[in-house]
């Protein structure tokens, strides 16, 4: 079943007007949802707690790292071979497969000088990998 787009039956005017109060609208909420994040990760800071119990809400503080590799060096010593084989890589060279790749840019240039047969197979070759919307408030003068 496909439903109608209601905005699609809006005029231009209408559509980029209601587009941009979306847009700023969504720019004010997620500045207040970061601010208020920061307010909640400070309260629990302050509390020394990783949480803040709540009947009706889950709300706690989830921590990721990341270790300075240099710093780990003194555990070659510590730990035994099994140890290691488990959680140690040493520094080694790869050898890695590099897949044949076009540079579009320049292979265009170099089509549009051969002509059509050589752009016809680029247009074969071409597929649509997305849209994005551009989107900005012009400044009047």
């Amino acid at each position: 079943m496909n439903k109608v787009n209601p905005h699609s039956l809006q005029s231009d005017e209408l559509l980029l007007k209601t587009y941009a109060y979306l847009s700023g609208y969504l720019s004010r909420v997620q500045g207040d949802l970061g601010r208020i994040e920061q307010a909640i990760l400070q309260r629990m800071e302050e509390r020394g707690a990783t949480a803040i119990p709540d009947e009706t809400y889950r709300c706690e503080m989830h921590v990721s790292h990341t270790y300075q590799q240099p710093l780990l060096t003194p555990l070659l010593e510590v730990l035994n071979k099994v140890e290691l084989d488990a959680c140690y890589v040493p520094a080694h060279e790869e050898l890695v497969k590099v897949d044949a790749k076009w540079r579009v840019q320049q292979l265009l240039a170099v089509a549009r000088r051969r002509g059509a047969e050589a752009l016809a197979i680029i247009e074969r070759a071409k597929i649509e990998s997305g849209r994005k919307l551009k989107f900005e408030k012009r400044i009047k003068e």
